[in-house]
């Protein structure tokens, strides 16, 4: 309960603060570094409040593998006497699964793979699934970075290349690119007006 309290003060203060920075955005325009940083700075903060939101339903949950650990050492060891835990235990149990059905409404935009149920069912780590899945993203990420990387290089020794043979052609093409590139920028600014 004073979980649930702190949490809502928080996403209360957090809401304040973004109404705030929302004003004087509005105020004082800044320039697009600063306007990127703030929103993967908002970005961060929705995750936050997001994992914040997750929170009980993730202690529920832990508390429900417990609980059915300790009724399976119950049930291994069972004699007459420890019916009625046995019974207090599966109340308990019964009493959590409906907790955690009446607070699935906070994951249902969650997306699970199904490659992780097929793991789990091979009574596999499921962390060491996505950790693997993670080093392999970041694998092919670097691979990708290294022929962005070799374009770049290529097109700097073009344009040197085409600048030396034709160059007048270079000139008009660099005049054109420039001014698209100034053009860009200005519709991009009258999309997020629009969007706002």
């Amino acid at each position: 309960m004073e979980q649930q309290q702190n949490n809502e003060q928080y996403n209360q203060q957090q809401q304040q603060q973004q109404q705030k920075q929302q004003q004087q955005q509005q105020q004082h325009p800044q320039n697009d570094g600063q306007q990127q940083q703030q929103q993967q700075q908002s970005e961060q903060e929705r995750i936050y409040n997001k994992k914040q939101e997750h929170l009980p339903l993730l202690q529920t949950v832990e508390e429900l593998v417990e609980e059915l650990r300790r009724s399976l050492i119950v049930v291994e060891e069972f004699q007459t006497p420890s019916q009625q835990l046995l019974f207090d235990k599966l109340n308990k149990i019964i009493n959590l699964y409906e907790k955690i059905e009446s607070n699935r409404h906070i994951v249902n935009d969650v997306e699970i793979p199904l490659e992780i149920f097929r793991v789990i069912d091979q009574s596999k780590n499921p962390d060491l699934y996505v950790k693997e899945t993670l080093q392999n993203c970041l694998s092919a990420n670097e691979k990708t970075k290294g022929k962005i990387e070799s374009i770049k290089s290529f097109k700097k020794e073009l344009e040197s290349h085409i600048s030396e043979s034709f160059a007048s052609e270079y000139a008009e093409y660099k005049l054109l690119s420039q001014k698209q590139e100034t053009q860009e920028p200005s519709e991009k600014d009258d999309q997020i007006k629009d969007n706002n």
